[in-house]
Protein backbone atom coordinates (compact mmCIF):
# COMPACT_ATOMS: atom_id res chain seq x y z
CA UNK A 1 0.00 0.00 0.00
CA UNK A 2 2.81 2.07 0.69
CA UNK A 3 2.88 2.73 -3.73
CA UNK A 4 -0.42 3.38 -3.65
CA UNK A 5 0.01 7.06 -3.75
CA UNK A 6 2.72 9.63 -4.68
CA UNK A 7 3.18 12.57 -6.26
CA UNK A 8 2.75 11.37 -10.09
CA UNK A 9 -0.32 9.02 -8.76
CA UNK A 10 -1.94 11.81 -7.00
CA UNK A 11 -1.46 14.19 -10.59
CA UNK A 12 -2.45 11.53 -12.44
CA UNK A 13 -5.54 10.98 -10.25
CA UNK A 14 -6.20 14.97 -11.18
CA UNK A 15 -6.16 14.25 -14.75
CA UNK A 16 -8.21 11.21 -14.72
CA UNK A 17 -10.90 13.22 -12.90
CA UNK A 18 -10.85 16.07 -15.37
CA UNK A 19 -10.79 13.34 -18.46
CA UNK A 20 -14.04 11.50 -16.96
CA UNK A 21 -15.92 14.96 -16.43
CA UNK A 22 -15.41 15.90 -20.16
CA UNK A 23 -15.98 12.22 -21.04
CA UNK A 24 -17.09 9.42 -18.81
CA UNK A 25 -15.74 5.90 -20.34
CA UNK A 26 -15.55 2.19 -19.65
CA UNK A 27 -12.98 1.09 -16.98
CA UNK A 28 -10.97 -1.15 -19.08
CA UNK A 29 -10.91 1.74 -21.34
CA UNK A 30 -9.39 4.48 -18.37
CA UNK A 31 -7.31 1.80 -17.76
CA UNK A 32 -5.81 1.26 -20.72
CA UNK A 33 -5.18 4.94 -21.43
CA UNK A 34 -1.32 4.55 -21.24
CA UNK A 35 -0.40 6.94 -18.83
CA UNK A 36 -2.00 9.85 -16.92
CA UNK A 37 0.84 12.15 -16.42
CA UNK A 38 4.16 10.26 -15.96
CA UNK A 39 2.40 6.98 -14.39
CA UNK A 40 0.80 3.87 -15.29
CA UNK A 41 -3.15 4.69 -16.21
CA UNK A 42 -3.75 1.13 -14.24
CA UNK A 43 -1.53 2.54 -11.24
CA UNK A 44 -4.07 5.68 -11.33
CA UNK A 45 -7.42 4.17 -11.69
CA UNK A 46 -6.96 1.73 -8.85
CA UNK A 47 -5.51 4.79 -6.74
CA UNK A 48 -8.53 7.04 -7.66
CA UNK A 49 -10.98 3.83 -7.07
CA UNK A 50 -9.02 3.53 -3.46
CA UNK A 51 -9.30 7.12 -2.52
CA UNK A 52 -13.56 7.52 -3.31
CA UNK A 53 -12.78 9.91 -6.32
CA UNK A 54 -14.30 7.74 -8.91
CA UNK A 55 -16.80 4.85 -9.32
CA UNK A 56 -17.74 2.56 -11.96
CA UNK A 57 -21.82 3.60 -12.46
CA UNK A 58 -24.53 1.31 -13.68
CA UNK A 59 -23.66 1.59 -17.44
CA UNK A 60 -19.95 0.39 -16.40
CA UNK A 61 -18.39 3.84 -17.21
CA UNK A 62 -15.81 5.48 -14.24
CA UNK A 63 -17.00 8.49 -12.95
CA UNK A 64 -16.48 11.01 -10.87
CA UNK A 65 -18.04 10.73 -7.26
CA UNK A 66 -18.98 13.46 -5.13
CA UNK A 67 -16.03 13.22 -3.45
CA UNK A 68 -14.15 13.44 -6.53
CA UNK A 69 -16.03 16.59 -7.50
CA UNK A 70 -14.79 18.06 -4.65
CA UNK A 71 -11.54 17.52 -4.98
CA UNK A 72 -11.48 18.79 -8.45
CA UNK A 73 -13.33 21.89 -6.94
CA UNK A 74 -9.91 22.81 -5.23
CA UNK A 75 -8.40 25.93 -6.91
CA UNK A 76 -4.69 24.85 -5.79
CA UNK A 77 -2.60 21.77 -6.39
CA UNK A 78 -1.53 21.84 -2.45
CA UNK A 79 -5.20 21.63 -1.65
CA UNK A 80 -5.64 18.15 -3.51
CA UNK A 81 -3.09 17.04 -2.04
CA UNK A 82 -3.47 17.37 1.32
CA UNK A 83 -7.05 16.08 0.38
CA UNK A 84 -5.33 12.44 -1.16
CA UNK A 85 -3.07 12.45 2.00
CA UNK A 86 -6.11 12.61 3.97
CA UNK A 87 -8.46 10.62 1.65
CA UNK A 88 -5.77 7.43 1.28
CA UNK A 89 -5.61 7.21 5.23
CA UNK A 90 -9.09 7.06 5.64
CA UNK A 91 -9.40 4.50 3.10
CA UNK A 92 -6.75 2.10 4.03
CA UNK A 93 -5.71 3.26 7.64
CA UNK A 94 -1.47 2.35 6.73
CA UNK A 95 -0.05 1.49 9.89
CA UNK A 96 2.84 4.57 9.33
CA UNK A 97 -0.49 7.26 9.96
CA UNK A 98 -0.47 6.59 13.43
CA UNK A 99 2.90 8.15 13.60
CA UNK A 100 0.87 11.54 12.85
CA UNK A 101 -0.57 11.22 16.13
CA UNK A 102 2.88 11.66 17.88
CA UNK A 103 3.34 15.11 15.90
CA UNK A 104 4.87 15.88 12.34
CA UNK A 105 8.54 14.79 13.11
CA UNK A 106 7.44 11.31 13.80
CA UNK A 107 5.52 10.83 10.24
CA UNK A 108 7.65 12.31 8.04
CA UNK A 109 10.55 10.35 9.62
CA UNK A 110 8.65 7.60 9.11
CA UNK A 111 6.31 7.63 6.35
CA UNK A 112 6.77 6.32 2.70
CA UNK A 113 9.37 8.78 0.37
CA UNK A 114 6.04 8.56 -1.52
CA UNK A 115 4.13 10.27 1.14
CA UNK A 116 7.19 12.31 2.42
CA UNK A 117 7.22 13.47 -0.74
CA UNK A 118 3.35 14.34 -1.69
CA UNK A 119 3.72 16.31 1.96
CA UNK A 120 6.58 18.15 0.87
CA UNK A 121 4.87 19.30 -2.57
CA UNK A 122 1.55 19.96 -0.64
CA UNK A 123 3.75 22.39 1.78
CA UNK A 124 3.23 20.36 4.66
CA UNK A 125 6.70 19.56 5.63
CA UNK A 126 7.64 22.54 6.86
CA UNK A 127 4.53 24.92 7.16
CA UNK A 128 2.80 26.73 10.12
CA UNK A 129 0.23 28.40 8.65
CA UNK A 130 -3.10 27.47 9.94
CA UNK A 131 -4.32 25.47 7.49
CA UNK A 132 -1.02 23.07 7.69
CA UNK A 133 -1.86 23.12 11.39
CA UNK A 134 -5.39 21.71 11.35
CA UNK A 135 -4.20 19.08 8.32
CA UNK A 136 -1.82 17.72 10.99
CA UNK A 137 -4.76 17.86 13.24
CA UNK A 138 -7.45 16.31 10.91
CA UNK A 139 -4.55 13.78 10.31
CA UNK A 140 -4.16 12.47 13.54
CA UNK A 141 -7.13 12.69 14.55
CA UNK A 142 -8.48 10.23 11.55
CA UNK A 143 -5.37 8.32 12.79
CA UNK A 144 -6.96 7.60 16.25
CA UNK A 145 -10.51 7.05 14.54
CA UNK A 146 -11.62 10.17 15.83
CA UNK A 147 -13.81 12.62 13.68
CA UNK A 148 -14.06 15.52 16.17
CA UNK A 149 -10.88 17.81 16.65
CA UNK A 150 -12.31 20.25 18.37
CA UNK A 151 -10.21 19.84 21.51
CA UNK A 152 -7.05 19.91 19.24
CA UNK A 153 -8.04 23.67 18.11
CA UNK A 154 -8.97 24.57 21.75
CA UNK A 155 -5.24 23.51 21.84
CA UNK A 156 -4.19 24.62 18.75
CA UNK A 157 -5.38 28.46 19.82
CA UNK A 158 -3.69 28.45 22.68
CA UNK A 159 -0.38 27.64 21.25
CA UNK A 160 -0.95 30.46 19.08
CA UNK A 161 -1.57 33.36 21.80
CA UNK A 162 1.34 31.68 23.42
CA UNK A 163 3.77 32.38 19.83
CA UNK A 164 2.38 36.02 19.91
CA UNK A 165 2.69 36.66 23.12
CA UNK A 166 6.22 35.46 23.47
CA UNK A 167 7.19 36.85 20.41
CA UNK A 168 6.26 40.26 21.83
CA UNK A 169 7.47 40.07 25.13
CA UNK A 170 11.12 38.59 24.15
CA UNK A 171 11.57 40.31 20.79
CA UNK A 172 12.49 36.97 19.58
CA UNK A 173 10.45 34.46 17.62
CA UNK A 174 9.86 31.47 19.74
CA UNK A 175 9.72 27.58 18.26
CA UNK A 176 6.36 25.65 17.94
CA UNK A 177 7.51 22.77 19.33
CA UNK A 178 4.02 20.34 19.68
CA UNK A 179 3.37 21.60 16.20
CA UNK A 180 6.48 18.79 15.07
CA UNK A 181 6.27 16.75 18.14
CA UNK A 182 3.44 16.35 21.11
CA UNK A 183 6.51 14.20 22.91
CA UNK A 184 8.52 16.71 24.19
CA UNK A 185 6.45 17.69 27.54
CA UNK A 186 6.22 20.95 26.16
CA UNK A 187 5.08 22.88 23.43
CA UNK A 188 6.90 26.28 23.48
CA UNK A 189 10.62 27.07 23.29
CA UNK A 190 10.93 30.80 24.34
CA UNK A 191 14.01 32.82 26.13
CA UNK A 192 13.68 34.01 29.75
CA UNK A 193 13.84 37.88 28.45
CA UNK A 194 15.04 40.17 25.84
CA UNK A 195 18.37 40.77 27.65
CA UNK A 196 18.45 36.53 28.85
CA UNK A 197 18.81 34.08 25.77
CA UNK A 198 18.41 31.39 28.69
CA UNK A 199 15.71 28.88 26.71
CA UNK A 200 12.65 28.76 28.29
CA UNK A 201 10.06 25.63 28.01
CA UNK A 202 6.48 26.49 27.85
CA UNK A 203 3.21 24.35 28.52
CA UNK A 204 0.06 25.05 26.99
CA UNK A 205 -3.43 24.38 28.11
CA UNK A 206 -6.78 26.56 27.02
CA UNK A 207 -10.22 26.55 28.01
CA UNK A 208 -13.44 27.90 25.87
CA UNK A 209 -15.49 27.42 29.37
CA UNK A 210 -13.37 30.09 31.07
CA UNK A 211 -12.77 29.28 34.99
CA UNK A 212 -15.16 26.41 34.55
CA UNK A 213 -12.77 24.41 32.54
CA UNK A 214 -9.83 22.48 33.56
CA UNK A 215 -6.74 20.88 31.94
CA UNK A 216 -4.87 17.59 32.26
CA UNK A 217 -1.47 17.26 33.02
CA UNK A 218 0.51 14.23 32.44
CA UNK A 219 3.24 12.32 34.81
CA UNK A 220 5.02 12.92 31.22
CA UNK A 221 4.46 16.52 31.26
CA UNK A 222 5.16 16.65 35.36
CA UNK A 223 8.54 14.85 34.76
CA UNK A 224 9.60 16.81 31.69
CA UNK A 225 8.66 20.56 33.34
CA UNK A 226 10.76 19.17 36.63
CA UNK A 227 13.85 18.34 34.33
CA UNK A 228 13.74 21.68 32.86
CA UNK A 229 16.29 24.30 33.92
CA UNK A 230 13.56 26.74 32.85
CA UNK A 231 9.67 25.80 32.51
CA UNK A 232 6.65 28.06 32.61
CA UNK A 233 2.99 26.89 32.10
CA UNK A 234 0.60 29.08 30.36
CA UNK A 235 -3.42 28.62 30.92
CA UNK A 236 -5.14 30.71 28.48
CA UNK A 237 -8.86 31.30 29.16
CA UNK A 238 -10.13 31.82 25.56
CA UNK A 239 -14.09 32.23 26.52
CA UNK A 240 -13.84 36.23 26.31
CA UNK A 241 -13.01 38.19 23.25
CA UNK A 242 -9.81 38.75 25.04
CA UNK A 243 -8.18 35.77 26.19
CA UNK A 244 -6.61 36.22 29.48
CA UNK A 245 -3.26 34.29 30.06
CA UNK A 246 -2.14 32.80 33.80
CA UNK A 247 1.67 32.21 33.84
CA UNK A 248 2.51 29.58 36.26
CA UNK A 249 5.50 27.97 37.75
CA UNK A 250 7.04 24.82 38.96
CA UNK A 251 5.92 25.59 42.13
CA UNK A 252 2.51 27.10 41.67
CA UNK A 253 1.70 23.65 40.14
CA UNK A 254 3.55 21.77 42.95
CA UNK A 255 0.35 22.13 45.25
CA UNK A 256 -2.19 21.08 42.61
CA UNK A 257 -0.72 17.42 42.36
CA UNK A 258 -1.86 14.04 44.10
CA UNK A 259 1.06 11.91 45.79
CA UNK A 260 2.52 8.48 45.46
CA UNK A 261 1.03 6.36 47.87
CA UNK A 262 2.30 3.10 48.61
CA UNK A 263 2.49 1.18 44.96
CA UNK A 264 0.27 3.42 43.75
CA UNK A 265 1.66 5.84 42.00
CA UNK A 266 -0.49 8.72 39.84
CA UNK A 267 -0.52 9.27 35.59
CA UNK A 268 -2.59 12.19 34.95
CA UNK A 269 -4.50 14.88 37.27
CA UNK A 270 -7.10 17.16 36.37
CA UNK A 271 -7.27 20.83 37.66
CA UNK A 272 -9.48 23.77 37.38
CA UNK A 273 -8.74 26.66 35.96
CA UNK A 274 -10.60 28.12 38.72
CA UNK A 275 -7.32 27.19 40.97
CA UNK A 276 -4.93 30.07 39.48
CA UNK A 277 -8.18 32.47 38.91
CA UNK A 278 -6.16 35.62 40.36
CA UNK A 279 -3.23 34.95 38.02
CA UNK A 280 -5.47 35.21 35.24
CA UNK A 281 -4.89 38.61 33.40
CA UNK A 282 -5.09 40.69 29.99
CA UNK A 283 -1.49 39.90 28.42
Amino acid sequence: MSELLSPGIAYGCFELLDLIEASPMPLENARGLGKLGVIAAPRVTNCALALGWVEVNYDGNVIATARGQSVRALPMTEQRLRRALLDIVEAVNPPWAQNSRFGRRRFLQYAPVEIVQVCDEAGLADGADDDSVAFWDTLAARARGLRDVQLNEIGREGERLTLMYEASRTKRQPKWVALDSNEDGYDILSQIAIEDSSLLCIEVKASRQGLHGSFFLTRHEWETAQSLRNFCMHLWDVSKSAPELAALTIDDLQNHLPADCGSGSWDVVKVPFAAFSKRFEAP
